[in-house]
């Protein structure tokens, strides 16, 4: 029971941080919207960035990190739409934590030094990922050491604040909006590096997603 009523605040959580923004939303708003007294939520969570924190570590940062290891993301240009497309149904499923990341991390020093770990590996992977896509034939290797860094960061930070581009161009943003926006502007930076061949693939493959890789151009 407990962990079920653990769960329904996670999730009640979201919901409302999602339409009205983490600011807006009290403890006591979301203590309302459960039926719950703020004693019964201080059960569970501490405070809202604890809230916040258990939210990222057991439901969002599992997510995302499983899609930066899927095996044929390095061996497979679907492999590559898929990322797309499941990276942007988490971040608008979470679009909260995207929306209002510095004030999130600002917040919460415990959160932001995760976070900070986390970014880190995840960025090694994707230097990873880079490699298997040279060594399978799908990029050119012709990415210095320092140009590969760059566009490692470089794909990292609009991955993480590519729905806020997208809220400031598009009133409530929906999700195929989101989803649109950045898979062109992620693979928009990578495909100086993608061979004909498998830029030709991909491009395919946006179509049969039903992706506009020219919305935002």
């Amino acid at each position: 029971m407990g962990r079920e009523t653990r769960e329904k605040i996670m999730l009640t959580a979201i919901k409302l941080f999602n339409e009205e923004g983490v600011t807006n939303v009290s403890t006591v708003k979301l203590s309302n919207e459960l039926h719950i007294s703020p004693g019964n939520l201080y059960y569970y969570f501490d405070n809202k960035e604890h809230l916040i924190r258990s939210i990222w570590e057991e439901m969002l940062a599992p997510k995302i990190s499983d899609l930066f290891y899927k095996e044929d993301l390095k061996t497979k240009e679907e492999g590559l739409i898929d990322f797309f497309l499941h990276l942007a149904n988490d971040t608008y499923s979470f679009r909260f934590f995207y929306l209002e990341l510095p004030a999130i991390l600002n917040n919460d020093p415990e959160l932001k030094k995760l976070y900070r770990e986390r970014a880190i590996r995840l960025m090694k992977q994707m230097d990873s990922l880079i490699q298997g896509w040279v060594e399978n034939g799908m990029m050119v290797p012709k990415l210095t050491p320092i140009a590969k860094n760059i566009l490692v960061q470089n794909c990292w930070m609009l991955s993480q604040t590519g729905i806020i581009y997208t809220n400031m161009l598009e009133d409530h943003a929906s999700f195929k909006d989101v989803c649109d926006n950045i898979s062109q502007r992620l693979y928009a930076l990578l495909r100086p590096y993608f061979s004909d061949k498998s830029h030709e693939k991909i491009m395919a493959l946006f179509a049969e997603n039903n992706l506009d890789f020219h919305k935002y151009a």
